[in-house]
């Protein structure tokens, strides 16, 4: 039984290791490399950057090609057993159909949790160094004005700070107004007719006036001033990245569900981030569900090229991502709850692929 494990395994490695070169070469070449190029060109980003930004989205492209690989391995190598009558040979000593199929299991299981891995470790601070430098070409290369900035501070679970400007050029922000609060009182307020920054030191207001709210003694303190430095904690490349984009893919699950919390506060619709939110759980789980399904599909031996096998796995993940994007859909409405949302593709195709599994043992 244990060389049998250790032979499937073994098997399914092998396979598995040319699907992820297989399908993360076609989504690089498709995806990565054409935008790069075009960002490139565009931003004037040098070659060493651009090799980088390449390496940094690799992650994010592995977390969807991890499940089609799985897919590829378990149609291949259950096709290639069942062609040989390697099943034929375990069955006839005894060995049931749900027994040969439990590494594999494992092995999704496995793939799974590096899937998890990859999702919450990697690949948000992997896109936020992308988007981080993205945004500080275009800042270096063609500055923008943006108009109506509207940036919240959280320490913590709690407000800290909030910063309204006008508008802002490249470093320099227009009719400035800075609100700090301390465990939820309004602490301090400061207004000023342009802050600029300093690489090192923070942002130096100009022309302004500090309110200082003293809640114990009740009081209150009026200052004007000429220049006051003040750490806001962010540069204007970071302020430009939060306008621009702050997406689930740049948050782990803990900072999304955060997030959520916070903007449920306010009495914001949330259903879309909830969502994103379980469905960083349900895609790395794809691979467990692809092998359930794969296992039985591959039992048909007319199946054994590579070729087929790619195109085969392709048809599958395009059909699942399908019924990911309805299942986003009906949770968005409030059709489904969030969580079911987001399993929604899962809760299908598993129990599609444990129905093949048992009809498949009972020949």
């Amino acid at each position: 039984m244990k060389r049998m494990d250790l032979y499937i395994f073994g098997l399914l490695t092998e396979t598995f290791l040319f699907g992820v070169i297989a399908f993360t070469s076609i989504f690089s070449g498709v995806g990565i490399i054409p935008n790069l190029v075009r960002e490139a060109s565009s931003y004037g980003i040098s070659f060493p950057v651009a090799l980088s930004l390449f390496v940094a989205r690799l992650p994010q492209v592995m977390v969807y090609t991890f499940p089609m690989a799985v897919l590829l391995s378990s149609l291949q190598v259950f096709s290639g057993l069942s062609s040989n009558n390697e099943i034929t040979a375990f069955r006839s000593a005894g060995i049931s159909l749900t027994r040969i199929v439990r590494p594999a299991l494992l092995f999704g299981l496995m793939i799974s949790l590096v899937t998890m891995f990859f999702s919450e470790s990697l690949v948000p601070k992997a896109n936020l160094y992308v988007e981080y430098s993205i945004a500080k070409a275009k800042n270096e290369f063609s500055p923008m004005i943006r108009t109506a900035v509207n940036i919240p501070q959280y320490e913590d679970g709690q407000l800290k700070r909030t910063v309204n400007a006008n508008k802002m050029y490249k470093d320099i922000m227009e009719d400035v107004t800075v609100t700090e609060y301390d465990n939820g009182y309004l602490e301090r307020v400061v207004f000023a007719a342009t802050a600029n920054f300093i690489a090192g030191q923070g942002w130096v207001f100009n022309n302004g006036i500090l309110y200082m709210f003293n809640k114990q003694a009740d009081t209150l303190t009026r200052v004007l001033f000429k220049q006051e430095l003040i750490n806001l904690k962010v540069s204007p490349t970071d302020i430009n990245i939060i306008i621009e984009k702050s997406n689930a893919d740049q948050l782990s699950f803990k900072q999304l569900r955060n997030q959520i919390q916070k903007k449920e506060k306010t009495g914001q619709n949330t259903l879309k981030m909830q969502v994103e939110l379980y469905a960083k759980t349900a895609l790395p789980f794809a691979c467990l569900i692809f092998m359930l399904l794969g296992a039985p599909l591959g039992l048909n031996p007319q199946r054994k090229s590579n070729a087929v096998g790619v195109g085969f796995s392709l048809l599958i993940i395009m059909l699942y991502y399908m019924l990911m994007a309805l299942g986003e859909w009906l949770g968005i409405i409030n059709v489904l709850h969030p969580i079911m949302a987001a399993w929604l593709p899962n809760t299908i195709v598993g129990i599609l692929g444990i129905y093949l599994l048992l009809k498949k043992a009972k020949q």
